[in-house]
This record gives structure tokens, C-alpha cells and sequence, in this order.
């Protein structure tokens, strides 16, 4: 049997420990009666553009205003202010700091994630991060701490939650038609993360990329734009695959099967593609959950076609997949017949934000959501690097390595 043994602080900490670091509640900004939502855009890079494209062509959020936007390379921030009119900084601090700008949307590297997300929150700002919620669990349960504190609206960027088919899927679940829920898969996404391959630009410099800003607390490394660009293939800004890709797979799994904190986590993969990158391009994680049964997420730098999300019962399963929710029943099952529901559109995740600054209210993926998954995915990081399943304590908010189990005769 294996040996309990808490994980090192270089991993992992105690979870509470980094709780208890919160921030001191603020107000809400003043903001005349009627007058339009105005945000900063921290991260105008690829998702940054995506962002703000939404806001400023989408009629859904013609009452919402780019006040600002910030960015470490300088050709992107140009870019931005071309797409906005919007004032430009170059330093996230002067931004946040802004009297003008009520939210706050962080677009940039995971390591940068809480950081500026707990700094908004103090500053009175609303926040909408791009997932994952933070680089660490220990981050991620600061942003948690900080936005319980000082009652943030906090959307963490799992979009594919929002999408109308797993309101659908959530529904048939809780009806029962599955039987206990044994087992479910995220879909399938063949070929390489997006950005892990992306182009290395002739115009970063020293001059146009402020280097210090981007390492951040991973200082003195020497300039190296591939690191810039292509951030999630290194541990020092990212998870990999764990935390850019199968983060949004999760929770959208998390919120129809109505789980939370996973009970063992394990994982497996490597890196094959030889072309210097730290993060594995080939990449699985098995969580286990208390309720009885596994969440599945695989991912492959090779081709091939994808697959649905699957959600497996005792009766019938679901395949989730482009606005459709398919019923299969398990043969011989009594008057059972497949069937497909087709989903309309809904609001769009960032407009779920929007509507909950307006109403008060608790996004989607809140704070305590996306923590639920920060869990999940972390854990798989750590049980990667460490080869060792990982079990986790909800009670004492502890996680260790899985004692073996041993089989019974």
C-alpha cells in the first residue's frame, strides 16, 4: 500500500491556508443612473480580440463600453485602441485603477490571472477572467477568498457553459431517465491547443514587448519571444492542456451532473512533439467524484475527428454535441427509445456576466464553480508531474497522494 504524505509547497498547500488570504471589502464604484457599463481589457492578444470584437460589433452589448485596455506587447495594444477609441495603458495597475471603468476583463496568461483579478476585486471592479481561475490552487482560493469578501460579480471564461444544450442535459440528468450516473467524457478535441503553435512575431523586441511585465514574479529569465507567444507549452505560465483546454470542458460536466470537489484524481501523458515544449501535447485525467462515478478528459496533439461529450447511466447515456442532446437507452431497456433534442442559442456567457453586474447577482461559473474545477485540474497537473494519484479532503481542504487500494478476495 502506498504511503499518506501531504504534497510539498512547491506543489500544493493546505487550501485554507491560501483562503484565509483574502481582501478587504470595497464599495461598488459610483455610476450615474442609465449610463453604459464601461470596462478595461486586460490582454489584447488572440482571446483579448475575440473579446472585444464581441463588444464592439455584437448589438447585445451596445450598452457596454471599452474604456480602456492594457497589454505588454505593443503592436496588440495599438491594435485595440484602432478596434476601440479606447484610452491605452501599459501598465494593468493604472488601468484597474481607472475612475471610469466599473469591470474589469482579464485576457492574458494563467499567471497573471489572479493577480489582477484579486487587484480588481479590491480596487470595487467586477471581474470577468479568462479560465483557468488562477496558475495554482493556492491562487485560485485567494480570487475565491477575495471575491466572497467583497461580493465581486466573478464570471471565470468557461464559455462552452453557457451553451444551451447543458441546460438541457442538466434537466435530463436530474429527471432520473439516466439511472445513477456511472461515467462521463468531455468531447474529444484532436490536434494541437490553440496558441501552443503560435507564430513567433518579427516585431517583438525588447522595445515593443515590455518583457518584466510579462514574467511578472518568474523573473530574470533572459528575453525569449517563444515564451511570449507560445506561454501554454511552460509550466511557468500555464497548466498545458489541464488548465486551457479541459478546464472549460469541465465545468459544463461539473454543473449538469451536480458535482463539486472530486474525490481521487489521476493522470497520464507526455510530451511527443519534440519541439521544446514543457506542457504534454498528449494528455488524460481521470476524476473521480463521491457520487460514484468518473469525469474523462483526453486530448491528442494527432488528427483525427472528435467525438461528443458522453454522459453514461445505468439506463441511457447522452451525447452532447453542436446544440443537440441525443437520449441512447441501454439495450433491452423497457419502452426506451432514442430520441434528440435540439437546443435554441441562449445568452452568451460574457452576457451573463453583464446581466448579473446589472442584477447583483452570482454568474454561472462564479467564483465557487470555477474553484470546484480549479480543483479538479490542478490535482491533474500535480499527479502528472508527480506520476501518483491524488486524493482530496474536502473536510480538512487538504489533498495527498491516494493510498493504494487493495483488492479483496
Amino acid at each position: 500500500m502506498g504511503t499518506k504524505r501531504r504534497i510539498s509547497r512547491r506543489g500544493f498547500l493546505a487550501v485554507s491556508a491560501a483562503a484565509a488570504a483574502g481582501c478587504a471589502t470595497t464599495k461598488e464604484p459610483a455610476r450615474p443612473r442609465g449610463a453604459a457599463l464601461r470596462v478595461g481589457v486586460i490582454g489584447c492578444g488572440a482571446r483579448g480580440k475575440e473579446l472585444i470584437t464581441a463588444l464592439t460589433s455584437d448589438p447585445a452589448y451596445a450598452s457596454v463600453g471599452v474604456a480602456a485596455v492594457c497589454d505588454v506587447y505593443e503592436p496588440r495594444r495599438n491594435r485595440a485602441h484602432e478596434m476601440t477609441g479606447a484610452a491605452v495603458e501599459r501598465d494593468w495597475r493604472r488601468l484597474i485603477a481607472r475612475h471610469n471603468i466599473h469591470a474589469v476583463i482579464i485576457a492574458t496568461p494563467d499567471h497573471w490571472h489572479a493577480p489582477m483579478a484579486i487587484a480588481a476585486m479590491e480596487a470595487g471592479k467586477d471581474v470577468y477572467c479568462e479560465s483557468p481561475m488562477g496558475l495554482t490552487l493556492e491562487q485560485a482560493a485567494a480570487v475565491r477568498a477575495c471575491a466572497a469578501r467583497t461580493e465581486r460579480v466573478v464570471q471565470i471564461g468557461a464559455d462552452e457553459a453557457s451553451d444551451a444544450q447543458w441546460r438541457v442535459a442538466a434537466e435530463i440528468v436530474r429527471s432520473g431517465e439516466l439511472g445513477a450516473v456511472r461515467w462521463a467524457q468531455a468531447a474529444v478535441v484532436p490536434g494541437a491547443v490553440e496558441a501552443f503553435d503560435a507564430a513567433i512575431e518579427a516585431a517583438a523586441t525588447p522595445q515593443t514587448l515590455d518583457w518584466e511585465a510579462f514574467l511578472g514574479e518568474v523573473a530574470g529569465r533572459p528575453f525569449e519571444p517563444a515564451r511570449f507567444f507560445q506561454w501554454r507549452a511552460y509550466w511557468d505560465y500555464s497548466g498545458g492542456i489541464a488548465t486551457n483546454l479541459y478546464y472549460g470542458k469541465i465545468v459544463p460536466l461539473l454543473l449538469a451532473l451536480g458535482d463539486s470537489y472530486p474525490d481521487r484524481v489521476s493522470a497520464a501523458g507526455g510530451v511527443y512533439a519534440e519541439d521544446g515544449r514543457e506542457t504534454p501535447d498528449s494528455f488524460v485525467m481521470n476524476v473521480e467524484y463521491p457520487a460514484g462515478h468518473s469525469i474523462v478528459l483526453a486530448h491528442t496533439a494527432a488528427g483525427g475527428r472528435g467525438r461528443p461529450a458522453v454522459i453514461r447511466g445505468e439506463r441511457a447515456s447522452l451525447e452532447i454535441e453542436n446544440g443537440m442532446v441525443r437520449v441512447v437507452p441501454e439495450p433491452g431497456t423497457a419502452g426506451a427509445a432514442e430520441r434528440t433534442v435540439a437546443t435554441e442559442p441562449g445568452p452568451s456567457h460574457l452576457a451573463n456576466w453583464f446581466e448579473c453586474i446589472k442584477l447583483r447577482q452570482r454568474c454561472l461559473c462564479n467564483e465557487e464553480t470555477g474553484y470546484q474545477a480549479m480543483v479538479a485540474v490542478a490535482m491533474a497537473v500535480e499527479a502528472y508531474k508527480q506520476a501518483k494519484t491524488l486524493r482530496y479532503d474536502v473536510t480538512a481542504n487538504t489533498i495527498s497522494e491516494a493510498p493504494t487500494r487493495v483488492s479483496v478476495a
